[in-house]
């Protein structure tokens, strides 16, 4: 089939998704599986349990995940469960898509048991269908009852959106030097910063092991970060500042697009392996009050905030001194406070934060509720 044939089958079939990011040219080469044309390798290994949905024209991964996971940010959830797709930009009519676990199918209910007596009301039996702490039952407790963790809602809402975590970053270690740099860029002449659709070149190709397709996170070193409590260096602020693909490579060099940025892409911007990061669900609990006992949940600092803001507060992300050697995860929340300057005195409540990526002893967090202005020194603990 010659290539003008390809091309009109392309923009045919495909659908294009990751809304705000620039088209990208579709992957090559067509191959027909069934009764449809994909550039994929379809997977022949699909877990049993999987719910499987078959892309339609004019769908969308961002439109997707809106449709089985409630909001269309989550869109990375299903890429990442679906790793044959090499181009989240494009989808293809007639693949399959893993979107979640199949529902438990349930036994239908057995009949109704007539009277034991003509006219006669029968009495539930302790545990049955019906009958006071019977599972389904309103306040029961076992299969079929709320779980607790939902709290008086049991909403599960999304802490922060993409560009709290593809646009914030990460703490690297304190010697953070990146393997792959960009050296230089197509508009070079006449251009220093870069963004968005700009052609740039790498620092590395073949030899170094980088091929054509592979994304990178492209970053830069803020600054070396000293702990606000004990003024030891923690390691180094490094900023996400895009995302770009490999189109081609050279022995030492490789060519590339910048698929998306946040801010503007110097020469001299690292490189990161780029892999996708789910948005964090959580049910929200309570706000605590001023009168909530104390606890012995793990405590620690707010270290830095996004931009070195002096000054913050709801919505803005910031990096904390806990991680996953603490028993912190994506989605835990944390109470904001400031030690009383009065010695013996009550703490002061100043808001409260959700955790969206972690380390081991660091993590990113949006803080979600606020009564007052923060400061970086600022305490946390996991509520």
């Amino acid at each position: 089939m010659g290539r003008a044939m390809l091309a009109i089958l392309a923009m045919v079939c495909v659908s294009w998704t990751a809304a705000g990011q620039a088209v990208t040219p579709p992957p090559q080469p067509l191959h027909k599986v069934g009764d449809h044309w994909t550039p994929y390798e379809l997977p022949t290994d699909t877990p049993a349990d999987a719910q499987v949905y078959t892309i339609e024209k004019g769908d969308t991964l961002w439109a997707l995940a809106n449709k089985f996971l409630g909001n269309p940010y989550l869109w990375p959830q299903l890429w990442e469960k679906n790793k044959y797709i090499r181009d989240a930009h494009w989808i293809y009519p007639g693949d399959p898509l893993v979107v979640g676990v199949k529902a438990a199918e349930v036994a239908p209910p057995a009949p109704p048991q007539p009277p034991t007596e003509p006219g006669a009301g029968a009495v539930a039996a302790p545990g049955a269908a019906g009958a006071p702490g019977a599972a389904g039952a309103p306040g029961a407790a076992g299969a079929g009852a709320a779980p607790a963790a939902e709290g008086p809602a049991g909403e599960l809402v999304p802490i922060g959106s993409e560009d709290d975590i593809y646009c914030f970053g990460y703490l690297g270690p304190r010697d953070a030097r990146p393997q792959l740099t960009v050296i230089s860029a197509e508009t070079v002449q006449y251009q220093r910063l870069y963004s968005t659709n700009d052609i740039v070149y790498l620092s590395g190709g073949e030899a170094e092991g980088v091929k054509a397709g592979q994304e990178y996170f492209v970053t830069l070193a803020v600054r070396q970060l000293n702990h606000p409590a004990t003024n030891a260096v923690i390691g180094t602020v490094v900023r996400y500042l895009g995302h770009l693909r490999v189109l081609c490579t050279q022995d030492h060099t490789a060519t590339a697009e910048i698929l998306a940025s946040c801010d503007a892409i110097p020469l001299g911007a690292g490189l990161k392996p780029f892999e996708p990061i789910p948005i964090p669900m959580t049910v929200l609990t309570p706000p605590a009050t001023r009168c909530d006992p104390t606890s012995t949940n793990a405590k620690g600092y707010i270290t830095y905030s996004k931009d070195d803001d002096v000054a913050f507060g709801a919505d803005h992300t910031v990096l904390i001194d806990l991680g996953e050697a603490d028993q912190v995860a994506p989605g835990t929340q944390c109470i904001i406070y400031r030690d009383n300057p009065r010695a013996g005195a009550p703490r002061l409540l100043l808001g409260e934060l959700a955790v969206l990526t972690t380390g081991d002893h660091w993590s990113t967090a949006k803080v979600i509720r606020s009564s007052t202005q923060m400061y970086v020194g600022d305490r946390v603990q996991v509520k």
